[in-house]
């Protein structure tokens, strides 16, 4: 009998403690008033906002489209809220808002919505908005293999992932990145990021025909190593806001 599949995966993870952002926007300025930019100021000049109990969006993008959680990671943010009832109620941000936002913008003349990095992000938030969410967090899991023409490949990170991933020295890579919105003004609470080694997964996939339920198992490995820390993270927020 073949061996089972998990038999296969070697996974070794290597995560980073989230990174919290709770300091003042005009702070920030008043340092020095009369020498930052107009677009700088502009940018810098968002204030936290922490208060929990809260609505908070669950955006999960795959492939740069917004797309509901499947049935798996979704029990894995209901697990953080059953131990930590006091961050308020978690909400996945809707694809059928997003479109329905998308075409609001398109019939002002704005160009139509297509999966574009800034563009996402701010639809998720125009969307969050529409469903009354505080908060949100934006949340990708894939992989990427360094030469790219396996089959192995998975939907790369190319938003959150992109902004925060240095380069790794891994042949295969399963990645998962996190970041953590103020629906209101878009203020960064938080970010986190893990990966994961899958060569044992790669190995596993030229070996196969299954490659969707194998994507399906990999991407639930990363799943599971990122939301720990998207865990720690609203942890370390609410101390904050308290």
């Amino acid at each position: 009998m073949p061996r089972p599949i998990f038999a296969l995966f070697l996974m070794a993870l290597t995560a980073c403690s989230p990174n919290i952002q709770t300091s003042s926007g005009a702070s920030f300025i008043e340092k020095s008033p009369d020498l930052i930019d107009a677009n700088i100021a502009a940018a810098a000049g968002v204030e936290p906002n922490l208060s929990f109990p809260a609505r908070i969006g669950i955006a999960r993008i795959v492939n740069g489209d917004l797309s509901l959680p499947p049935p798996n990671e979704t029990a894995l943010f209901a697990g953080i809220a059953e131990r930590n009832s006091h961050y308020g109620e978690f909400v996945p941000v809707s694809p059928m808002v997003v479109a329905m936002m998308s075409l609001n913008r398109a019939d002002k003349g704005q160009s139509h919505y297509r999966s574009h990095a800034g563009e996402i992000i701010q639809q998720i938030r125009l969307a969050s908005a529409r469903q009354h969410l505080d908060y949100v967090i934006i949340y990708e899991v894939g992989a990427r293999s360094r030469t790219g023409n396996t089959p192995f490949a998975l939907a790369d990170v190319t938003l959150v992932g992109g902004m925060l991933l240095p380069t790794r020295n891994i042949e295969v890579a399963g990645i998962g990145a996190a970041a953590f919105l103020d629906v209101r003004n878009g203020y960064p609470y938080g970010t986190t990021q893990v990966t994961t080694d899958l060569s044992g997964f790669a190995r596993t996939f030229q070996a196969t025909t299954r490659s969707s339920e194998l994507r399906a198992q990999a991407t639930q490995k990363v799943a599971e190593a990122l939301v720990p820390d998207i865990e720690e993270m609203l942890s370390e927020l609410a101390a904050r806001a308290n």
